[in-house]
């Protein structure tokens, strides 16, 4: 109750806040912020207000579907050698947003040697970022970041071969290998320039709260767990031709997002102005939202709230890990769990928000399977799988009781619970005891790590529109601490994915990804869950928005009708 009461209060105040703020405002609630440097750019959170401060080389066609790279930081695409593995960039003329870090003048042009030194920190394993896997196929790279923890401190002098500032708007990339998912890398805030300057003036980790980028808004001020703003950069370059004290459409001048993590909390704030933009409808406000042709309630259309609906890349499973001593050697328990889970009861929970998988990517990317997932929701299949594994009637021969397994989950929330509370009401459907472990995210994420969680609730949002971002969750490379989180070891996988990453035949690659999806499923590493729908809600003053899979720093794009004089 006391809870509630302060999230309440807390609503009220924004409220206020909100009325006397600038018209020229789009306000979108956040449910954590921790860091605004980019070599630690893991959270989408994080990226969404990174993306705003800083510009890498490329960045996405806001408007085009499918999905393609423009030039961003670069003047234009890159030039490409004939094997596919050197890259040359030419940078556009930019400028760092104002800092006392530049000295007298406080502005500085960014340079080609900024990409430089920013990816090199992306490979330094003393900083300890989480960025270093999108600069490894640089030639080079994995050298400085073996170095970077040989000495007492990393010598960011060392030459990486591969990475060359040719002059100050130059830049030279060769890869130790073709790579087909580069280019969509570099849409990254991970992979923005970073001025030596900041770090000297403000320390390796001081980047976390004083960012110095060239992007579109800058940072006005940070107050940790209640609110960041961002202001309206007018030096950058992409509001060229706009003027926004005569043109009737214009940018947003100001950005908040109120750091606010219970969703009937936004929910209020949204029903009273107090936000723009809902990114997604809690499960228990769908009824109140959607009515049953799924399509906008009256009253919220009353209130001037338009409904956006699109599906995403962010898949939901269940982790089994295949070092664990009961599921790893045996596949036909595995397969059991995943026959086992009520697909068509799991979506109804969710009231139509999600849709269940039938591959281990979501079905509306290019080469993912669309045939039946062999071990979809059957208990009598699910009964004899449990059989051959050894547990007949989900009965455990050492013990002659229920066989029971543990499901780690981070950060429960009451939907988290309940939701877990179903998998294991599907589970002792056919005899088996699904106990939930409760921890923290980082006391989960520290079990994955140390491989000690035989079963984990876990997410993955696709970092770039291509199935490699999901194929390479189970690469044997790619283990704990990496995002094969499972430890799932397949050779014939990893001679495949190294095919497709370097291959430039189109239908080799598809090939080669379609026989890694049997394959995985076949093995069942996860229980399968589900990919989310995104059930967005707009407020009718946000003109020129979008649905996005990679929305960070979309906000650039939004306009607002600018009122008469």
């Amino acid at each position: 109750m006391k809870r509630r009461l302060f999230a309440l209060c807390a609503a009220l105040l924004l409220a206020l806040l909100a009325g006397a703020a600038e018209d020229r405002t789009f306000r979108r609630a956040q449910p954590s912020l921790n860091t605004l440097d980019p070599a630690f750019g893991a959270d989408t959170s994080v990226n969404c207000a990174m993306s705003l401060l800083f510009e890498p080389l490329l960045e996405y066609d806001y408007t085009a579907r499918p999905y393609r790279l423009v030039p961003a930081a670069a003047e234009a695409m890159p030039e490409v050698s004939e094997d596919g593995t050197t890259y040359t960039f030419h940078l556009r003329e930019a400028y760092y947003a104002p800092d006392p870090c530049f000295g007298q003048g406080q502005r500085r042009q960014v340079l080609a040697a900024d990409f430089v030194y920013g990816w090199k920190r992306l490979a330094d394993r003393r900083l300890g970022g989480s960025g270093e896997w999108l600069v490894k196929c640089i030639e080079g790279m994995e050298a400085f970041a073996e170095a970077s923890i040989a000495g007492e401190a990393t010598d960011y002098a060392r030459e990486v071969s591969g990475l060359q500032a040719l002059d100050t708007r130059t830049l030279r990339v060769r890869l130790t290998r073709p790579n087909n998912q580069f280019l969509w890398f570099l849409t990254m805030a991970y992979m923005s320039p970073v001025p030596p300057e900041a770090v000297a003036a403000y320390g390796q980790h001081g980047l976390a709260e004083h960012p110095v980028g060239a992007g579109a808004y800058t940072l006005r001020s940070w107050w940790r767990g209640y609110e960041m703003v961002f202001d309206r950069n007018p030096e950058w370059h992409g509001w060229a031709g706009i003027d926004p004290e005569r043109d009737s459409e214009v940018p947003f001048e100001t950005i908040r997002y109120p750091i606010v993590k219970d969703p009937s909390t936004q929910w209020l704030m949204l029903l009273t102005g107090q936000l723009d933009f809902l990114e997604q409808i809690d499960r228990n406000n769908m009824e109140l939202a959607i009515d049953p042709k799924m399509g906008l309630s009256p009253d919220l259309q009353a209130r001037g709230i338009r409904l956006f609906t699109s599906p995403t890349l962010k898949v939901y499973y269940i982790g089994l890990n295949m070092d664990d001593p009961v599921l790893g050697p045996n596949k036909p328990l595995r397969q059991a769990l995943n026959a086992a889970f009520d697909t068509a009861r799991w979506e109804a929970y969710y009231r139509g928000r999600v849709k269940a998988l039938n591959t281990v990517a979501p079905p509306h990317l290019q080469d993912a399977l669309t045939t039946p997932f062999p071990y979809a929701y059957n208990l009598a299949k699910a009964r004899e799988l449990l059989a051959q594994a050894g547990y007949p009637g989900g009965i455990d021969p050492k013990t002659g009781a229920p066989l029971r397994l543990t499901l780690e989950v981070g950060n429960a929330t009451q939907d988290t619970t309940e939701s877990m509370e179903l998998v294991a009401s599907f589970l002792a459907a056919i005899g088996i005891k699904l106990e939930l472990s409760v921890n923290t995210w980082q006391a989960m994420l520290d079990k994955i790590r140390r491989r000690q969680a035989q079963m984990f609730l876990m997410g993955w949002v696709g970092d770039y529109p291509d199935l490699e971002t999901f194929m390479q969750l189970f690469v044997s490379r790619n283990q704990s601490p990496g995002p094969n989180r499972s430890n799932y070891i397949n050779p014939e996988v990893d001679r495949l994915y190294a095919i497709a990453v370097a291959s430039r035949n189109p239908a080799e690659i598809s090939a080669c990804w379609q026989q890694i999806q049997a394959l995985v499923l076949e093995d069942c590493p996860w229980l399968l869950l589900h990919y989310a729908l995104d059930f967005s809600l707009v407020n009718q003053r946000v003109l020129n928005y979008l649905p996005h899979n990679f929305p960070y720093g979309m906000e650039k794009h939004y306009r607002l009708r600018r009122s008469a004089p």
